[in-house]
């Protein structure tokens, strides 16, 4: 094989039928190849002679052929031709840390905690599965692949002991994951080396870049952000002695975090009810942006499915990820729980402080909700020359469900231009008095509800009028805002003055 092209179904060594290249990195090329006999997939690391050091080559399969391990590829055979040599490997089926992180966004400290304490599990495994301590020296996203929610670990090019590492004329790293020590030949190496690039996997996760000068999340524990800087010491003396002990950092962190929220759930969550006028009004592209918004400013937010949208399966299949115990998919560092329908009971998850509930067009059990529990509501709709019909029936709908209740908010808000929200409205107010108290907002136009920039005054003046108060956000990542109040509609006097308006940047959305 001898060209990169026209590769597909050629047989290697009469047993491995080449499919498709995998990938290409510094070491060589690595191809998805099936055994013929077994039919069972295999990856194939292919190395010219010309370009590469047997001694490395082979070096990287004695190492794998040394260890023995669920979360490290089995190494199943060794072969060369005139022009390349061949490391045959158990394929792991799935995707890269990397791809999860650049895909999704940053996770939350919850699961990068459980990812890094399995990564913390293969490391020390290698620090201990031999008579002297195998280093990886090349620890970073790209090389943790993801199955079925378990970490493993690849690549194994630096990889070697650490008597051989610390004698080797070359070293080798990835910037932003390398230890100081990786880069001065005359600094010894050893197991803290790879603790470093632990640390540095933990805030890639929660930070979605390996850029030192990158800021945290400011959702992020002081605990957690403690070890991340303590495995990044530049000081060796300083950081962790083990992986096992960052292991043990992470799982009291975890312990701690499931004994507060025990201790939580007397504590209500703020309860919030989204529904829509009708069916393509954005109702889950609001609930999603308004979660997302959340997050992002330091509340802990969870996105409920109520209807058969199936929108958060789709989501979570397309990027292959999979539900925790608790049936909750973690993705742009949002918990999204989707609606597995009533016949299904899962274990509650606690600690959250907003629940958004998405009803669809479901007006029926939104407001059977509504009349057991305490909870706002948030209302969707388009305003354009033929749905006037449509806002009637549903702001007739709101103040049916809302009959009763002294407490609460509710929040309306329209996908349209200004001028048509203003027409439609204009007319409902000659008529009757429909919109008394219910707070009316026109909604930017925004494509991504993970991707806010324009929108986040839009967002921050929402969830101020669904809160009933002006917005302080939890960890003073944002400035109070001052929002103006002004009578809605001066034409028709039904409406009562002192219905709030924010008054947004027009491009930011302003409201009706």
């Amino acid at each position: 094989m001898t060209k990169e092209g026209g590769i597909r179904d050629t047989v290697l060594f009469g047993k491995y039928r080449l499919l498709h290249k995998l990938g290409t990195g510094r070491a060589g090329t690595v191809w998805l190849a099936v055994h013929i006999g077994l039919e069972e997939y295999r990856a194939i690391k292919r190395i010219s002679k010309r370009d590469t050091d047997y001694d490395t080559f082979r070096r990287e399969a004695l190492v794998l052929k040394e260890l023995r391990h669920p979360g490290i590829p089995m190494i199943y055979d060794l072969e060369e031709d005139s022009e390349f040599f061949y490391l045959i490997e158990e394929y792991l089926e799935g995707y890269s840390l990397y791809a999860l992180i650049v895909n999704q966004g940053p996770i939350q400290e919850a699961e990068a905690v459980r990812y890094g304490m399995q990564v913390c599990g293969l490391v020390a495994y290698m620090h201990s599965a031999c008579e002297i301590p195998i280093l990886h020296l090349d620890l970073q996203p790209n090389n943790l692949i993801i199955c079925n929610g378990t970490v493993k670990l690849i690549d194994f090019d630096h990889a070697a002991g650490c008597r051989w590492a610390n004698t080797a004329p070359k070293r080798f790293g990835t910037v932003g994951c390398a230890a100081p020590e990786q880069y001065a030949s005359d600094r010894m190496l050893d197991q803290r080396t790879d603790i470093y690039a632990i640390g540095a996997v933990l805030r890639f996760m929660t930070a979605g870049t390996l850029r030192e000068e990158a800021g945290q999340s400011g959702a992020l524990s002081e605990a957690f952000e403690r070890i991340i800087r303590k495995c990044m010491d530049s000081n060796m003396e300083k950081r962790y002695a083990s992986a096992g002990e960052v292991e043990d950092a992470l799982q009291a962190l975890c312990t701690r975090k499931l004994t507060e929220e025990k201790e939580q759930k007397t504590i209500p969550s703020h309860i919030l009810l989204v529904t829509g006028m009708k069916a393509g009004t954005g109702t889950t592209h609001l609930a999603l942006g308004l979660v997302y918004f959340l997050n992002r400013n330091g509340y802990r937010a969870l996105y409920e499915e109520h209807n058969a949208s199936r929108a958060v399966d789709t989501m979570a299949r397309r990027a292959g990820m999979r539900p925790d115990r608790f049936g909750i998919y973690t993705m742009n560092g949002c918990c999204l729980k989707p609606w597995y329908g009533p016949a299904v009971k899962l274990d509650q998850e606690t600690g959250f402080d907003i629940i958004v509930k998405d009803y669809g067009t479901d007006w029926q059990q939104a407001e059977l909700e509504l009349k057991a529990a305490k909870a706002d509501l948030l209302g969707t709709g388009s305003a354009s020359v033929w749905d006037g019909r449509y806002i009637r029936q549903y702001i007739s709908w709101m103040n049916q469900a809302w009959a009763g209740r002294c407490d609460g908010n509710r929040v309306l808000v329209f996908r349209g231009t200004r001028s048509l929200c203003r027409k439609e409205l204009r007319a409902m107010s000659r008529s009757d008095k429909a919109l008394k108290e219910i707070k009316l907002f026109v909604s930017p136009e925004y494509e991504n509800p993970f991707s806010q920039k324009r929108e986040e005054a839009f967002f921050q003046s929402l969830w101020s009028a669904v809160a009933g108060r002006r917005w302080n956000g939890k960890r003073g990542l944002l400035k109070r805002w001052d929002f103006l109040r002004e009578i809605i509609l001066n034409t028709a006097g039904n409406l009562r003055k002192g219905a709030e308006l924010s008054e947004s940047q027009e491009q930011d959305g302003e409201q009706g």
